[in-house]
């Protein structure tokens, strides 16, 4: 009875983005579910982790530090996971990491007020989703027919949609105002001990284990095999690129996020989530959109015009000061009365519409170019492409992320925001101009 309400539960939530019948698959279901369990607590312990650093050091420098503790583990272990991903069962390498991940939060709730642990933590912590991601990135084309791939990753979205609502702005904003970051800490790790035990139940992410790579250069040789095949297929490989440069502008904005809301919107730090929470509306409509416009508008100008589009929500983003003011001595009808947020209410609304259509953007992107892979990618490959997708997001992000931070601390967060999207805008057009010269080729 509870599993028939629950698939039921599952099949009302699918309809939130027009799809019914992927969920009438017990081992897509069963894999979205434990991908949401898995979820929830990764964004609700690193954004905790963040803000701990903020309030422990006052300075965007710090931050920057830590989510550079957090990314840095692709630099050793980015071409080694991805070959050993495809090599190994998903299910497994899911559970364990997870498993791992459970006993992190067991460590960060006895070490809270320590500095120095919360980053080795972070580094720790990033190190298991560096199999973690190129697992549940490959593991879909398994139990998924291919005409159903977009659907799934509309799907997927929704799932982290709903884990971003609860470990973003739910979990974090009740313990952390009420009980402190200890027992937070133990909420997700038994959430991670339960996506572990989920996974296993998962049925098509087992499969033969085949002999393993016997050496270093082994391993890079087949990664290596592996991006070369990318970019033998221009539509896969510029999707991957403008996907890259997405993320990495997101990890930016998300660094300085709490800075931001301090300094330009005039809330606390643990507050920013409840002033870009309409972003949720961004990411739903992007789900519920993608798919209509799949096969009407070809997948790179998707993929160019969304990254384009958000490159101009970071721009706006960044007079959102003298925007708001403005708007705020005019006040028409009323509208930005003071209220809760006192006389920067019309900075908050703003900046709430331009975040919601950030999202949109960013969720759009990242939902075609994640598709383009699964579609067009050899599935032997795929857990080495995602590998090398979210090693070229993160050391690409490494050196801008210090220096934004170190930027912010010295001109201010909306000038920084300025630089960024400048830069954004040119990387934009140097790629759109790179893909338009290029021969159309594929492997396949």
């Amino acid at each position: 009875m509870t599993q028939t309400h629950g698939r039921s539960a599952m099949l009302r939530i699918s309809a939130l983005v027009g799809e019914r019948t992927l969920f009438e698959n017990d081992a897509y279901r069963k894999l979205w579910l434990a991908k949401l369990l898995s979820h929830i607590p990764t964004n609700a312990i690193v954004y905790t982790m963040l803000i701990m650093v903020v309030n422990a050091t006052g300075k965007s420098f710090f931050s920057s530090l830590f989510v550079v503790a957090y990314i840095a583990p692709t630099a050793l272990l980015g071409t080694v996971s991805g070959v050993l991903v495809d090599r190994m069962p998903k299910g497994i390498v899911l559970a364990g990491t997870n498993a791992i991940r459970a006993a992190l939060c067991v460590l960060l709730a006895i070490s809270t007020d320590n500095v120095v642990v919360i980053y080795v933590i972070a580094v720790l912590f990033a190190a298991g989703s560096q199999f973690a991601g190129p697992a549940e990135g490959s593991a879909l084309p398994t139990i998924v027919p291919p005409e159903d791939l977009t659907a799934a990753n509309s799907l997927n979205n929704l799932g982290s949609l709903i884990s971003q609502v609860a470990g973003l702005m739910i979990l974090p904003a009740v313990f952390l105002k009420t009980v402190g970051p200890e027992p937070l800490a133990i909420v997700c790790a038994a959430l991670f001990a339960a996506a572990a035990f989920n996974f296993l139940l998962v049925e098509g992410l087992g499969g033969a284990v085949t002999s393993m790579p016997v050496s270093i250069e082994d391993t890079r040789e087949r990664f290596a095999l592996a991006w070369h095949r990318l970019t033998m297929d221009s539509v896969s490989y510029i999707s991957v690129v403008i996907v890259v440069l997405t993320n990495t502008m997101g990890l930016i904005i998300a660094t300085l996020l709490p800075r931001y809301a301090k300094n330009v919107l005039g809330v606390n730090t643990e507050n920013v989530i409840f002033v870009v929470t309409p972003a949720a509306l961004g990411i739903w409509l992007a789900m519920r959109l993608v798919r209509e416009m799949s096969g009407r508008v070809s997948a790179w100008w998707s993929v160019g015009g969304s990254f384009g589009a958000m490159v101009g929500m970071v721009l706006l983003l960044a007079f959102v000061g003298p925007f708001g003011d403005a708007l705020q001595d005019i006040n028409p009808a009323g509208l930005f009365d003071p209220g809760p947020f006192g006389e920067s209410s019309a900075r908050i609304m703003i900046s709430s519409v331009l975040g919601a259509a950030l999202a949109f953007a960013f969720t759009f992107v990242n939902i075609v170019g994640r598709s383009i892979v699964n579609e067009r990618i050899p599935r032997e490959m795929q857990g080495r492409v995602f590998a090398a997708q979210t090693v070229l997001t993160n050391l690409a992000s490494i050196p801008p992320i210090l220096l934004t931070g170190l930027l912010a601390d010295v001109i201010g967060v909306s000038p920084v925001f300025f630089l960024i999207a400048i830069a954004g805008a040119l990387l934009a057009m140097y790629y759109a101009a790179r893909n338009l010269a290029m021969p159309a080729r594929t492997a396949y």
